[in-house]
């Protein structure tokens, strides 16, 4: 078992919660508001992300964690909430691949 530092599960923490408010501030922005079924989606969703991650040290679980996170995101590409969503995508994909062990 390969555990996560707890500087580096900070800066996961802190990535999602910013996330979060991206996805907060895009949805006050728009005419889209709150109720959006995507929006409320991937709100809940990084919220238990986050909360499950906050009680997690290992390295394998917190990667499956983010990966099943991305794995629920809403498939939104176009629209106002288009890019806040691939922002999302990407700031997972770039967590959990700080996370994974070198190719040998």
């Amino acid at each position: 078992m390969s555990e996560v530092s707890p500087a580096m599960r900070s800066e996961i923490l802190s990535a999602l919660d910013a996330a979060r408010r991206d996805l907060g501030a895009t949805r006050d922005a728009t005419e889209i508001g709150s109720g959006h079924m995507g929006f409320e989606l991937a709100d809940a969703n990084l919220r238990d992300c986050t909360a499950t991650i906050e009680r997690l040290t290992d390295r394998d679980q917190i990667i499956d964690m983010l990966k099943r996170t991305y794995d629920s995101l809403p498939l939104t590409t176009g629209g106002a909430a288009g890019p806040v969503f691939e922002h999302i995508r990407g700031t997972i994909v770039d967590l959990w691949e700080e996370l994974e062990p070198p190719a040998d």
